[in-house]
């Protein structure tokens, strides 16, 4: 049967490899070798997954921040199924899969790829603004499977003003726990590049019962919406789900939709029903006023830094 890793970065998109059995890659952030990891806290060859005819071993290659297999130093270990292996604190769970599931995966991506082709094409036929950030809301928690969202657009005046928001509370935008997103907005208005992080926590790391192990990942997107090499607002989801919210799937269908819509908000005419839309006017306001209120409050304090 193939090997499945999935690997959990604190900061950015999940991404899972499969290797075949007979293969004995080696991992690490050498950009020559097959299993490749953009992470600091990793070496360059950190670590190899040895075939050994029934299995795997993982054998840690003299890495600097050492590798561990569930809690526990790994020099050289047998994998098994359900394993929890940290690369210098890169976490990642290694399982066993069928052809049929490889085969899953495989059509899983082909599928959500045309749906967000599909998406786009439904937003390129909606020509009233508030209709069609909707639109885009409801698109975008679609394809993420997120729990909540918003959409924040730039108004002419250079502010950015939250007219799109689902799921949350009145009392979102004011709670500890959303500090984290705004330091995630805040990245993405100063370097117009899209961020997704994950809260990667341990339940239960036991060292002595290593087959406790429960993981819940909590995690955000934050996506600019640019046209023309310029950020005209923004796309935010957040969620909790076990086993990782966001993958490198997730980020690349969010941005697809995101470039879409920001061509399509770029081609209209900045006419009474924009700066209806961009200026305050209710009517076109989806989601919890007392949320879009503090959220455009905070968000403006961030930009006067």
């Amino acid at each position: 049967m193939p090997a499945k890793l999935t690997l959990y970065p604190s900061r950015g998109a999940s991404r899972h490899f499969i290797f075949r059995e007979g293969e004995s890659p080696d991992a690490g952030r050498d950009p020559s070798v097959p299993l490749f990891f953009d992470d600091p806290r990793v070496s360059g060859r950190h670590a190899r997954f040895e075939w050994e005819g029934s299995g795997w071993v993982l054998r840690d290659g003299r890495s600097k921040n050492g590798t561990l297999l569930n809690g526990l130093p790994a020099t050289e270990a047998l994998l098994e199924s359900g394993d929890w292996v940290s690369f210098g604190g890169l976490l990642a769970r290694f399982e066993r899969v069928s052809e049929d599931q490889v085969s899953a995966l495989k059509k899983e991506r082909a599928a959500r790829l045309q749906t967000s082709v599909e998406l786009a094409l439904r937003l390129g036929e909606e020509h009233d603004p508030g209709r069609l950030l909707r639109r885009l809301m409801e698109s975008v928690l679609e394809v993420a499977g997120a729990e909540r969202g918003f959409v924040l657009l730039l108004s002419p005046d250079g502010s950015l003003r939250a007219r799109v928001a689902s799921g949350f509370s009145p009392a979102g935008a004011t709670s500890d726990s959303f500090d984290g997103s705004f330091g995630a907005i805040q990245r993405v208005l100063e370097t117009g590049k899209p961020v997704v992080a994950t809260d990667a926590k341990t339940d239960a790391y036991l060292g002595s019962r290593p087959s406790v192990i429960e993981m819940e990942i909590g995690a955000l997107a934050c996506v600019p919406l640019a046209a023309e090499g310029k950020v005209i607002g923004l796309i935010y989801v957040d969620g909790r789900k076990r086993g990782g919210l966001f993958t490198d799937l997730d980020l690349e269908t969010l941005e697809a939709l995101a470039g879409h819509a920001a061509l399509v908000v770029r081609g209209m005419r900045i006419d009474s029903q924009i700066r209806e839309l961009l200026g305050g006017g209710g009517a076109l306001a989806a989601g919890e006023p007392g949320f879009l209120h503090e959220l455009e409050r905070r968000v403006e304090e961030i930009a006067r830094g």
